[in-house]
């Protein structure tokens, strides 16, 4: 399990420090330990025993006014965000000259806002992956240096053929393609078509990337599908803006697409998302001949629960469904409503018999679980078809799987049944 991220807020302001610790506690993008100092000297003390993702630091502090603790954190490699009530444009300049993420004023009335957009940029580099593409070792190491500034992974391919084998097979997100124009065989703006074919602006952002100097160059790259154009004489602090502003792009098109795809009572996802997401997966697993499992849930006399108590009822047991899974399931497994009291599951990554253990433990959660509401208790149990193996497509998986939920209905209901072909 992946440790929880930590946000260092560094200011002699109760005050301040009040307020911007409320704000980034309030933004639930961000799951972060926000640690807390007032000078120099603590935050000294907290960098030496604990690793932190972030940095907000005030620039003048009275045992540090010079603004000393940038660079304490600097030098531990931590992204950080400068808060500051004024300076001199002297002061300004020297602090800009830092490798920093912000610069906002205490005065602005979107500091704030500001600050939690800020470290929401930076919390999800560090779960963003970039594919660079380029023929040349020495170019993509010096890219690669660029990119690992901002805290994202990098993976790398020496040609579009390997490019387009990682994006199609890959276990992780790619979220963004950095490609080179030159390159033997294919090179960057027809690689850039090419994926074109397979992944819109709004899932992939790909930005071109070129030491030519004819300017058509460019243009041609954006009609080809690119989001943008980087020519390789870069400043390091434009090459940082390119590539934070396509992420942020990327993930907001993303954040929109869950929003619409989320089912509004459980906030699972949705039956049409599950298709839209599943579909690719089972695709991959077939490629890569790998058995998946999809899993059918059903909670046991769901009409009785209405008739008796009501749908207001009804609709805190099926919300219930949802936390026990997310309580038993992991973050990869993909969770989603089907509709009324049926909850379809699609895992990938799993053994047999870790399945089987898996749903077992969550049939028997449901059987000693109950629900107190005011005057009544309510307790509820389901049953589970589980398929295992391989299939032709999503559909005949869940097909399969429903069958066996049919089983566990018909045999007593309170059942686990599985059906498999491996």
């Amino acid at each position: 399990m992946q440790n929880k991220k930590r946000i260092l807020v560094v200011d002699d302001s109760k005050v301040v420090v009040s307020m911007v610790k409320k704000a980034l506690f309030n933004c639930s993008e961000i799951h972060a330990d926000i640690v807390t100092a007032s000078s120099y000297n603590q935050a000294h003390s907290l960098v030496q025993e604990t690793l932190f993702e972030v940095a907000v630091l005030d620039v003048s502090l009275p045992d540090a006014p010079n603004g000393e603790v940038i660079d304490l954190l600097l030098t531990q490699n931590v992204p950080v965000i400068v808060l500051t009530g004024g300076m001199n444009q002297a002061s300004k300049d020297i602090i800009l000259q830092k490798d920093i993420v912000e610069y906002i004023t205490k005065s602005n009335p979107q500091s704030l806002n500001y600050i939690v957009t800020s470290v929401k940029r930076v919390l999800h580099n560090y779960d963003s992956y970039v594919l660079v593409v380029d023929d040349s070792k020495a170019i993509r190491q010096q890219t690669k240096k660029n990119l690992e500034r901002l805290h994202v992974h990098v993976i790398e391919a020496e040609s579009a053929k390997e490019a387009i084998d990682i994006l199609h097979n890959s276990d992780y997100y790619i979220p963004l393609v950095i490609t080179d124009y030159e390159m033997p065989e294919m090179n960057g703006m027809e690689l850039t078509l090419e994926l074109r074919q397979s992944y819109s602006k709004d899932r992939l952002s790909i930005i071109a990337l070129s030491g030519n100097e004819d300017k058509k160059i460019a243009t041609e790259f954006i009609r080809h599908g690119a989001n943008d154009f980087i020519n390789k004489t870069y400043t390091y602090e434009e090459f940082a803006v390119r590539i934070n502003v396509n992420l942020e792009l990327v993930d907001l098109f993303r954040q929109g697409k869950e929003s619409a795809s989320k089912d509004f009572l459980t906030g699972l996802y949705n039956r049409r998302f599950f298709f839209e997401s599943g579909v690719p997966i089972v695709q991959k697993a077939r490629r890569k001949k790998m058995p998946l499992a999809v899993a059918m849930i059903d909670i046991d006399y769901f009409k009785k629960i209405n008739d008796t108590y009501g749908h207001d009822v009804g609709d805190i047991a099926i919300k219930e469904v949802a936390v026990i899974l997310h309580k038993y399931l992991r973050t990869s497994d993909l969770i989603s409503r089907f509709g009324g009291e049926e909850f379809c599951i699609l895992l990938e990554d799993i053994s047999l018999d870790d399945l089987t253990q898996k749903f077992q433990t969550i049939k028997e959660a449901f059987e000693q679980n109950s629900i107190t509401l005011k005057d009544i208790t309510l307790s509820y149990t389901v049953s589970i078809g589980l398929f295992y193996g391989t299939a032709d497509s999503l559909e005949e998986m869940i097909t399969l799987s429903d069958k066996a939920l049919y089983e566990a209905k018909e045999t007593g209901r309170n059942r686990l049944i599985i059906h498999s072909n491996v």
